[in-house]
Parts: structure tokens; C-alpha cells; sequence
């Protein structure tokens, strides 16, 4: 049998179709890389409001920390603790930690938002914790049903190893969207996209989850209340809620007190002894050396997680344990770090009925 020969024009016309064959298939990949490249760049001008202060004050990038690929990483979850039917906060968790083991990206602690910041006592507590484990990366991940769009989002930032564990001044890589699954889809394809490089090859199959900092109190713990207070100044930490319905710019207790209409001043009516608002953000060391032996403390979280952080004993009764978060007053000496929590448990679901309720307590024990 002859082998065929082609003639100069055939062969001619083979290498043209042969070139823009390559050509198309080029253009064509190319393309589509470009196109994916702007539909994960378009994520970074949505609305970042779905994530909680201070974080959804952070610069969003393209990029990941650099520490993220090779040093350990926290998670925080913002979400309800009951999410739908057999779905709760860590079933939704589990399924970003299997995005992350996939990634190389080392998540080696979960915490519900909720728990991690319940109060400025644990928050400086667990930060401890942290530096402690050499962790040095951040991820929030948030789910707010409430909303008719960007219900969630994914963030990964340095932690700054501070009671904040984010400052202003940071940038994070961000991604929000409505749908959860096309959400993490999309990270993993950034992934891929940017060719990340691990060095965490030890991740865990599964997420570990804790509840908080564990019990806060370092000093004396009493159930019942100083008797010094008869004496000493209290410092009440001016939160921004208390002053929702009037915002107060000024820090001298007479001025906030004299606006009537703050709730703040008419539940801090029925306080007997001496008191003043301080900075929230103040350390108690220099809140001390102005003047105030004692702070007013609090915690928010669900009833058996305060209990546990508080130390007490026995928990409540089951009916108390769905994971609805309380409202928990308690004052701290600030030189001994002893904590007086009150003679009766106090807890509500609104920071007005807790601490109406703690100072009702304190005056019922001083016999006012």
C-alpha cells in the first residue's frame, strides 16, 4: 500500500488548521480564567456589612495572610446556634473545616462568636489561650438569615493577639454571598486559581470546638456582694447600648445622668452607692488608679456556658439550656481580681433586666 503524499498547499493548510486549533483552545482557557478572575475580584466590592464590628471595618485584599499556609488558625462563628432542622452552628462549621483541611489552611480551634466575646474577662482570657498555642491567623465565618442578600461571608485575617483579636488598622481576604455552598465553592476555586502552598500537613479529619476561655475568675469568688461598696467607687463601663436611644459624647457621670431619657441612667437611679462611667476599653489597672477599687462586670452567653465560666457547681434547669444568650452582672475588685457575684442568680435575656435585677439584689442585701 502507497503511503499518501501531500502536497505543499495540503500540508500548508494542515499546519494553519493545526495552529488555530491551539489557538482557540488557548483563547478559550484563557478566557475563562479571566472571566473566573473577575467573578471572585467582584466579591471584594460587596457589601461586607454581614460581618459583625469591629470586622466588617477591615480593608479587604485579594490575597491571604502569609502566615495563613504554614502556622495554626482560630475559627469564629457568627450564627445562630440553631441554624434549621438537624443543622446548628458546628454542623455549619464542619463543613467550611473540610474546605479548609482540603486547602491546607490548619483550623485547630472553633469558637461561637457568641462565647469568645462574652465578656472582657474572657476575651482577655482566651487570648491568653491563643498565644499560648502559637496561633496566628483569624477566620470568621458569619450566617445571618435575617438578610435578603449577602446572608453570608468568609474572612481570614492575622490575629493580633490583643482581647480584640482584630484591629482597624488590618486588611482581610473576603468573600460574601447569599448562598453558603457557592460561597465555599468559590474559595476553594480561588485556591486552586492562585496555587496556595501548604506547609500544615498535620490537619485534623475534624473540627475541635470549644466554649469559651473556660472560668474567668482568678481571685476570690463569692456569692454575695462587697461590703466595701458602701465605701467605694464603682466603675460602670460606658457600652454603646446603653445609650442607644440618646448617644452621650461626654464621659462625666453628671452630664449622662442628667439625660433623663437614657435607660442607663434610670436603672443606675436604684444604685445606693457611689459610682461613675469609665472608658470600656480602659485597663482596669489605670481605671483603678482613678479612683475606682471596683468594676461592674458582665458576660453574655448562653446560661450554662456563663455558669461555667463563673464556676458555679450545679447548672440550671434544662429549661434554661436551649442556648438562648444572657445578660450576667458581677463586680470584680480590680486590685485582688476577687469576684462578687450576688447572692442570687440573676441572668436575663436584656441587659436592662440583669442589671435592674443585680442592683435590685444588692440593695435587698443591704437592706435598702
Amino acid at each position: 500500500m502507497k503511503k499518501k503524499v501531500f502536497s505543499c498547499n495540503e500540508r500548508l493548510l494542515f499546519r494553519v488548521a493545526l495552529l488555530a486549533k491551539r489557538f482557540f483552545y488557548f483563547m478559550k482557557h484563557t478566557i475563562l480564567a479571566v472571566a473566573f478572575s473577575l467573578i471572585v475580584g467582584t466579591v471584594y466590592s460587596q457589601d461586607t456589612s454581614v460581618f459583625p464590628a469591629p470586622f466588617h471595618d477591615l480593608t479587604p485584599v485579594n490575597e491571604l495572610p502569609e502566615t495563613v499556609m504554614y502556622t495554626k488558625t482560630m475559627v469564629l462563628v457568627d450564627a445562630p446556634m440553631v441554624i434549621g432542622p438537624d443543622k446548628t452552628w458546628q454542623t455549619f462549621a464542619e463543613t467550611a473545616h473540610r474546605a479548609f483541611q482540603e486547602t491546607g489552611i490548619d483550623a485547630v480551634a472553633y469558637y461561637h462568636l457568641q462565647d469568645a466575646r462574652a465578656g472582657r474577662d474572657v476575651s482577655k482570657l482566651l487570648t491568653g489561650q491563643l498565644v499560648g498555642r502559637s496561633i496566628k491567623n483569624l477566620i470568621l465565618l458569619t450566617y445571618n438569615p435575617q438578610r435578603s442578600n449577602q446572608r453570608c461571608g468568609l474572612l481570614i485575617t492575622t490575629f493580633n493577639e490583643k482581647a480584640s483579636f482584630v484591629g482597624s488598622d488590618q486588611s482581610a481576604y473576603i468573600i460574601t454571598g447569599n448562598d453558603w455552598k457557592a460561597m465555599m465553592d468559590q474559595f476553594q476555586k480561588y485556591m486552586l486559581l492562585n496555587q496556595y502552598e501548604t506547609r500544615n500537613f498535620l490537619i485534623s479529619d475534624l473540627p475541635e470546638f470549644f466554649t469559651g476561655a473556660g472560668n474567668v475568675v482568678k481571685g476570690r469568688r463569692a456569692e454575695g456582694f462587697a461590703q466595701d461598696l458602701k465605701l467605694d467607687k464603682l466603675a460602670l463601663p460606658r457600652h454603646e447600648e446603653y445609650f442607644s436611644t440618646s448617644p452621650i459624647a461626654s464621659s462625666d457621670t453628671a452630664q449622662i445622668l442628667a439625660d433623663s431619657s437614657t435607660v442607663i441612667a434610670q436603672i443606675m437611679r436604684g444604685y445606693p452607692f457611689e459610682y461613675g462611667f469609665v472608658d470600656p476599653t480602659q485597663e482596669e489597672d489605670e481605671i483603678r488608679q482613678n479612683g475606682y477599687p471596683f468594676v461592674l462586670m458582665r458576660l453574655q452567653s448562653s446560661e450554662e456556658n456563663l455558669r461555667t465560666m463563673l464556676g458555679y457547681e450545679e447548672s440550671t434547669s434544662e429549661a434554661n439550656n436551649n442556648g438562648t444568650p444572657v445578660y450576667k452582672y458581677y463586680i470584680k475588685h480590680i486590685y485582688t481580681g476577687d469576684v462578687y457575684l450576688g447572692n442570687t442568680w440573676d441572668a436575663a435575656p436584656r441587659w436592662q433586666d440583669a442589671l435592674r435585677n443585680h442592683i435590685q439584689y444588692l440593695r435587698e442585701d443591704s437592706g435598702l
